[in-house]
């Protein structure tokens, strides 16, 4: 089965030249190109999307900041993040919109590929550097209670998922920790996030870390 992609660049030679060098590839299908974020949002309501793929800057508006409109469209959608830069401001807040993968305008056609593979499997692709800057501005700047209030609506299942997720589990560990399905912690895990008013595991970890739970 192909995955759907849609892509988002403002410079419309860039994004068409992206969309011919991954319609090569196998099991990949560019579904859309846009060039402009309401219409990145008029895609994903009227066809099948598996992972938008948005160019992203700082300042106000651009694509970062329809991600919670495409997830409310499509709530399976997985958004990726193409920068031009490590900003990690811009980063924090394309997690607070839902995405799960960030790579480098520049990346490889390769590593785009196993970042777009990976974020369906369910991961976050961040690079390594940039989330070791992440989690400490997340922390930082987080507008979310600073008390365990919003965590006192969790189950004690969900507790336990989300003390995995903030000990760096993957979901497939947390599965075999507490010794359940991967589908069902893949459920507790889009509670949790429902609960805790965040749009990605990487705000619900930094909200739990606030909190003290580790």
């Amino acid at each position: 089965m192909n995955v759907r992609v849609l892509l988002g660049d403002a410079h419309r030679s860039f994004v068409e030249a992206l969309a011919l060098r991954l319609d090569a590839e196998d099991g990949i299908q560019v579904v859309a190109t846009v060039v402009l974020p309401d219409e990145a949002v008029r895609v994903a309501a009227s066809r099948s999307v598996d992972v938008a793929v948005l160019a992203v800057g700082p300042g106000p508006g651009g694509f970062v900041s329809v991600g919670r409109q495409l997830s409310k469209l499509q709530p399976s959608i997985k958004l990726v993040a193409v920068a031009a830069d490590d900003d990690t401001a811009l980063l924090a807040r394309a997690v607070s919109e839902g995405f799960s993968g960030w790579v480098p305008k520049d990346v490889g056609i390769g590593s785009l590929l196993e970042v777009l593979h990976a974020v369906c499997r369910g991961e976050t692709r961040i690079p390594p550097l940039l989330l070791s800057r992440l989690m400490p501005y997340l922390v930082r700047h987080s507008q979310a209670d600073r008390s365990e209030e919003p965590l006192a609506t969790l189950t004690a299942r969900e507790r336990q998922v989300l003390k995995a997720m903030v000990g760096g589990l993957s979901r497939l560990e947390i599965a075999e920790q507490l010794d359940i399905s991967s589908n069902t912690v893949r459920t507790h895990m889009q509670s949790i996030l429902s609960k805790l008013g965040v749009h990605s595991s990487l705000a619900a970890v930094a909200m739990a870390r606030r909190a003290g739970l580790s």
